[in-house]
């Protein structure tokens, strides 16, 4: 946020009295303490669905307790990827895969364990990976990690404890088109760049159980294989393809596209209630080894190391602990109106997963993910930063290479029946490869017309594609 300036040239006489009303100001003594403290400026995650109904729950438990102190909520993060904690900030969250980055470099100021409100109740996965030599740089607010959601009578993947058990479920190469043709096969974002930095990481860690996982300049020919699976049991356009909305796979999904999905668990508030009823989900099987726990994801809230020399310190802890209390968060990531849907973030404490699963039972499984698998929090190196920009671009490009299941390609005749598509299907893919068999008119596999699967697809053109998360 800035300030804006006016200049005004009216004269010499008007030139003089802001010079001599200037200098009066250069004289003036400085603002006492209580100046710096009637505004504090947060900026939130802002990757969920309803980042409004975190804004209005956190002013009004600050109106609460600090009537007359006001908050300005920035509009300019994005959650630690890219940017540095603008000065202004006195309170900020982030994904916490860059706290030792952030903390090494002097961004996140020091809480003492009594500083912390109900410190006990915050779960163990994420309060535990937020302390350094006794101290706690952040405070966990959400959590997250690589859901793998289906239906509840899905027998196979209920009990897929391995992703070949998950691809055994699923098979590979069921469909060729952007979104499934029916319920058949993975759908899964491996668009963005950081998105597959993160994935390879997963595997990485479920392969090894080294924690955290390291981060070295060569790749890890297993951890590669593994996400290459994930795009064979997707399509390549269906795991490449930057979708308009965050959630969009998993609406096609709750639609009846596709046999299973992968998602965070805000993703279920996209679902149709109908969904939602029979729906299953667990941490992704994303190796083939077991007894690792799996990495879960945490949005955490710091003070920011600039409050102290501006006097805000103080109230920038109280912020935290009214932001990270149970009330807070239920109000923020609960129904927006009665009867409403939540946002089923994963909250990150205990007394509040007990308040929202009376609200909607399904906390209670998303609760049971923390308890019955006792994740490990994602955190990187200090050198996090560095090594994701050196190294999400080749992991993309090695992910996608030697991909085996063929594209879909528009047909410029329409294709009523599998008579037609013999006749119509191999003179589309004589420039993609061959026909893989593969076709389908119907949406929204096909969007406006008839396509052929051909079996190559154009991964050099896809492999340039970017995205953030």
């Amino acid at each position: 946020m800035g300030l804006g300036r006016v200049v005004a040239s009216v004269g010499r006489s008007a030139r003089t009295i802001c010079c001599v009303a200037l200098a009066c100001l250069l004289w003036l003594p400085a603002a006492p303490p209580g100046w710096a403290q009637d505004r504090l400026t947060v900026a939130l995650y802002p990757y969920v669905p309803r980042l409004a109904q975190f804004e209005s729950a956190i002013r009004d438990a600050w109106a609460a307790k600090h009537p007359d102190v006001a908050l300005t909520f920035a509009d300019d993060w994005d959650g630690g990827y890219s940017d540095n904690p603008n000065d202004a900030y006195d309170v900020f969250v982030f994904d916490a895969m860059y706290f030792h980055y952030f903390r090494t470099q002097g961004y996140l100021d020091a809480l003492a364990p009594d500083e912390i409100d109900d410190l006990d109740d915050l779960v163990a996965y994420a309060r535990q990976g937020l302390e350094v030599d006794g101290s706690y740089y952040a405070v966990p607010l959400l959590g997250c990690g690589n859901m793998l959601f289906y239906h509840e009578n899905n027998v196979a993947l209920a009990a897929a404890e391995t992703l070949g058990a998950v691809k055994a479920a699923l098979g590979t190469c069921t469909y060729t088109s952007q979104v499934p043709p029916g319920p058949m096969g993975l759908t899964v974002d491996m668009a963005g760049g950081t998105t597959n930095a993160t994935l390879y990481l997963d595997a990485l860690h479920s392969d090894s159980g080294t924690y955290p996982p390291p981060l070295t300049p060569e790749l890890d020919d297993e951890a590669i294989g593994d996400m290459r699976d994930m795009i064979r049991m997707a399509s390549f356009y269906n795991a490449t393809a930057e979708f308009p909305g965050a959630y969009d796979r998993q609406v096609e999904f709750s639609d009846g596209y596709g046999e299973a999905t992968v998602g965070f668990t805000e993703s279920l508030s996209q679902m149709s209630a109908e969904t939602r009823a029979t729906i299953a989900f667990k941490p992704l099987p994303i190796s083939d080894q077991t007894g690792n726990p799996p990495l879960f994801y945490a949005d955490v809230i710091a003070v920011n190391t600039k409050a102290e020399a501006r006097g805000t310190r103080a109230l920038a802890v109280d912020l935290v602990n009214v932001m990270a209390a149970t009330d807070t968060v239920v109000a923020a990531t609960g129904p927006a109106e009665p009867g409403g849907t939540p946002q089923y973030l994963m909250v990150n404490r205990t007394s509040a997963f007990e308040a929202l699963a009376a609200i909607d039972p399904l906390y209670t499984p998303l609760h049971k993910l923390i308890t019955d698998y006792d994740p490990l929090l994602f955190s990187l190196g200090a050198d996090a930063r560095t090594w994701v920009a050196d190294n999400k671009a080749p992991i993309r490009v090695a992910v996608r290479a030697n991909y085996a299941c063929g594209c879909d390609y528009p047909s410029d005749q329409p294709i009523a029946d599998n008579d037609d598509a013999q006749d119509v299907c191999p003179g589309v893919c004589a420039d993609h490869g061959a026909w893989t068999g593969q076709w389908t008119n119907q949406p929204p596999a096909a969007e406006g017309g008839s396509v052929c699967g051909c079996t190559v697809c154009p991964v050099a053109q896809a492999a340039q594609a970017t995205g953030a998360r």
